[in-house]
């Protein structure tokens, strides 16, 4: 039986640090990928007060100011306007037409930001000479998956001839030059910044500009402070901000790892409730003895309440040693492949701690709580059984 229980103490601290790490593992992966593909560490917008502008007028000399900044790895400009893609996937003249977002890029500056390079499907990224290339997103091109909602180009390929129409009425045609894997499913075009400013009429300007820092030496917050002294007419957000319409879905896995967790450690104070109050009603003649000769109650007590810490603390040794000995590296060398990216177990600062305090509370009390009620019974009730 103490075989037994210790083997069940270590499964609740197995399945309370393994659940914990994976979701927080996803989570991470999550946040890194959104932060990835779609916002950058700090966004910077057109103004809206007093006067709203459509652009970033001399992004140039703006993004060289920020780099300045100690901290700052790398600026990029975007471009993001809309149009109507049509593709004609059998070339029979039935052309499928999706309305999508389409963002001009500068294809070696936006590398340094993003990572949409890392999850290209097929093809090329584009280079900054391209005019008449694209790369769509998964959504976008369809075939990838599972189908979008309100449709997709219905299989677009590498090699593919696409044909845009933008808000302003101007018509071209392009080749897929690579498909990336967007994650989310937003429907995404990239063309050349070079490429959008014909189009859009413009030069020099930009719809938005994003920032990559380095967090290991100053915090977001401080980013945004500064960036925000030297742009105080254009709109300044960090990642958290952007990302707040997927919080929800972050607290949610937090939710669950904390309900995880919670039913992992009742079930080993359960568990060692159980143990401790059958050994002490079992035991329930000794224990009247023991008082009966002097044996102070409370010294009873403890020496069940330290056998139950011993329980807990065998369970979570033998667990300790399955997730961080076995578990652990076994899936940092091979990671779970997820629509995100690679899938592996990451534990916040002070989960270990605080997953070890709470199954050693839970074992305190667990202990406790029976040997104090079999301990109480009187005397010669106790030495009668």
């Amino acid at each position: 039986m103490l075989i037994l229980m210790i083997f069940i103490l270590s499964l609740s601290f197995f399945n309370m640090m393994f659940i914990s790490g994976i979701l927080t593992g996803l989570e991470n992966l999550m946040t890194r990928t959104l932060i990835g593909i779609f916002s950058a560490n700090i966004a910077i917008s057109p103004q809206e007060t007093p006067q709203v502008k459509r652009f970033i007028p001399n992004q140039g000399e703006l993004r060289a100011r920020i780099e300045t900044i100690p901290g700052v790895i790398a600026t990029s400009r975007r471009y993001v306007f809309s149009g109507s893609l049509s593709f004609d996937r059998d070339n029979n003249g039935a052309f499928k037409s999706v309305a999508g977002s389409v963002i001009g890029i500068d294809p070696s500056d936006d590398r340094k930001v993003f990572t949409i390079g890392d999850l290209m499907l097929a093809g090329q990224q584009l280079s900054d000479t391209d005019t008449d290339q694209i790369v769509l997103s998964s959504a976008l091109a369809g075939g990838y998956g599972v189908p979008a909602p309100g449709g997709d180009l219905g299989g677009a390929k590498v090699g593919d001839k696409v044909l845009i129409t933008y808000q302003n009425g101007t018509i071209r045609t392009y080749t897929v030059k690579g498909i990336y894997n967007d994650a989310i499913g937003i429907f995404q075009v990239f063309i050349t910044a070079k490429e959008a400013q014909t189009i859009l009429s413009t030069y020099d300007n930009a719809s938005q500009i994003f920032v990559k820092t380095d967090l290991a030496r100053n915090t977001l917050a401080n980013y945004q402070t500064r960036i925000k002294a030297m742009t105080p007419n254009l709109k300044v957000q960090n990642s958290n901000d952007l990302l707040g319409s997927f919080s929800s879905f972050l607290d949610a896995l937090n939710l669950i790892s904390y309900i995880v967790s919670a039913i992992s450690v009742l079930v080993a104070a359960i568990t060692i409730f159980v143990m401790i109050y059958i050994n002490a009603i079992t035991k329930r003649r000794q224990i009247g003895i023991l008082r009966a000769i002097g044996i102070r109650q409370r010294t009873i007590v403890l020496s069940y309440v330290l056998q139950s810490v011993f329980y807990a603390l065998s369970g979570i040794a033998i667990g300790s040693l399955i997730v961080f000995g076995a578990l652990v590296p076994l899936m940092v060398a091979y990671p779970i492949d997820v629509v995100f990216g690679k899938l592996y177990p990451v534990f916040a600062e002070g989960t270990i701690l605080v997953g070890v305090m709470s199954l050693v509370i839970a074992g305190l009390l667990a202990g406790y709580i029976p040997a104090r009620i079999v301990a109480r019974t009187e005397i010669l009730k106790a030495i009668w059984g």
